[in-house]
Formats: C-alpha cells, sequence, structure tokens
C-alpha cells in the first residue's frame, strides 16, 4: 500500500514539472521567432547586394529566367550604323548603308528579328534563334554611383550570338562563317531585370559582311519614340 502511494505521488509530482517544460519551451521560440525572421529577410536583400571591386564573367544557360527576362526588353523605335571615322558607304554587307533608321524589333518564337528602314524607304531584316546559353559580364566600374544602400552599381552586358538569316538590304551580306550577335547593357545589382538594360549593339561578323548597329531599350514608363517618361493617365471626369 505504501509503495502504490508513492507512484501516486510521483505521477502527480510530475504533471508540473512538464507542464513547464513545455511553457519556457513554447516562451523561447516565440521570442526567437522575430529574430530567425529578420535575419531570413536580411540574408535575402544581401543576395542582391555588391561588392565593392566585384567582377565575374562569364556563360550560363538560357533558363526560363534568362529567357523571361530577354523576352522582356523592348527596343526603341530607332537605330544607328556605327561608322566611326570611317563613311557610312564604305560599310561591307549592306546594299545601300544609311546613318540611321527606323527600327521594329521584338521576339517570335525563339527568334529575334530587326526590321530596318531608311529615310528613302528602303528596307531589310535581320534575325537570329535564341541560342542555348548568354554570355554575362558584370563588373563594378568604379565610379563611386551606388546601387541604393546595396553597394556600388555594376555595369552589366548579356551577350547572345546565332548565325544570321535576313533579307532586303542585307542579304549581299550572308554566306558561310557569318555571325550576328545582340548585346544588351546595362546597370544594376546582382540581382538582374529586363529594366537593368539601357541600351543595345547588333554585331555582324563573318568574311563577307562586318557592320554594327546600336539603340536604346525602353525602361518602364518611357516612350519608344522619344525616350521621356510618359505622361501619367489622366483620371476620368465624374
Amino acid at each position: 500500500m505504501h509503495d502504490v502511494s508513492k507512484m501516486i505521488t510521483n505521477k502527480v509530482n510530475m504533471k508540473p514539472r512538464r507542464t513547464i517544460t513545455f511553457s519556457l519551451s513554447a516562451l523561447v521560440l516565440l521570442w526567437t521567432a522575430p529574430l530567425l525572421d529578420a535575419s531570413l529577410r536580411s540574408a535575402w536583400a544581401c543576395a542582391c547586394c555588391t561588392n565593392l571591386g566585384q567582377r565575374s564573367v562569364g556563360v550560363a544557360k538560357l533558363d526560363a529566367y534568362k529567357i523571361g527576362v530577354l523576352e522582356e526588353m523592348r527596343f526603341a523605335s530607332m537605330a544607328n550604323l556605327y561608322s566611326g571615322e570611317a563613311d557610312p558607304s564604305d560599310t561591307k554587307g549592306i546594299s545601300s548603308p544609311s546613318v540611321s533608321y527606323e527600327l521594329k524589333a521584338g521576339w517570335s518564337k525563339e527568334q529575334l528579328t530587326f526590321t530596318f528602314r531608311d529615310e528613302t524607304g528602303k528596307s531589310g531584316t535581320l534575325s537570329l534563334r535564341r541560342p542555348g546559353t548568354v554570355s554575362i559580364f558584370a563588373v563594378d566600374p568604379r565610379t563611386q554611383d551606388q546601387e541604393g544602400s546595396q553597394g556600388p552599381a555594376l555595369y552589366k552586358e548579356w551577350k547572345i550570338t546565332s548565325k544570321p538569316t535576313g533579307s532586303g538590304i542585307f542579304n549581299v551580306g550572308f554566306g558561310a562563317n557569318q555571325l550576328l550577335t545582340v548585346i544588351f547593357q546595362g546597370r544594376g545589382n546582382s540581382c538582374t531585370s529586363a529594366d537593368d538594360f539601357s541600351h543595345w549593339t547588333l554585331v555582324m561578323q563573318g568574311p563577307k559582311a562586318n557592320y554594327m548597329f546600336f539603340g536604346r531599350l525602353v525602361t518602364s514608363g518611357e516612350s519608344p519614340v522619344t525616350g521621356e517618361q510618359s505622361a501619367p493617365a489622366e483620371e476620368p471626369a465624374r
């Protein structure tokens, strides 16, 4: 009988200790949860941070995210032929070179097509199929420009290259071993979106044609013609 009473007493004494232990654990969890949440938020933010002297050069697979970035880019409506100190008429691979062109450019399925038209109405197209990889370059130019509080603003280039196809004024420059390269240029932090890129360069290289075009990209809210921020739409009168 004495043993039975002792067992009952032990069980009664154990119950409060278990309750106290659980309560302390719950208090510790409630106290540490906000700290863990703050640490996770900080780690996520720093995934986009940059560092003084940062530099990266490489080739990456064109995965769904990068394809999305490329397809979101919009081209302004003007393009220029680069000639440097030479006369534009000396350009190799264009039947009637001009200094400037009206431009329409965009993706259709897996192909990026540029349509050029000069002041006299002569036109042509240059197209390249989307390759499997993209060359990526990012560097801190050490100009002291900051990307908010996340570190120095990086200069960026994304570059894709493929065999060209086309028509019109560019027909004289097609053939074996010709390559067409599009370079997207911009600035930003370590996380990249389409709005990071502000300019483009198109380079044709090979034995039959060598020339280069350049122009602007349209960022959010800009006019594709003037490059100025579009005025916000007026609210309808009530």
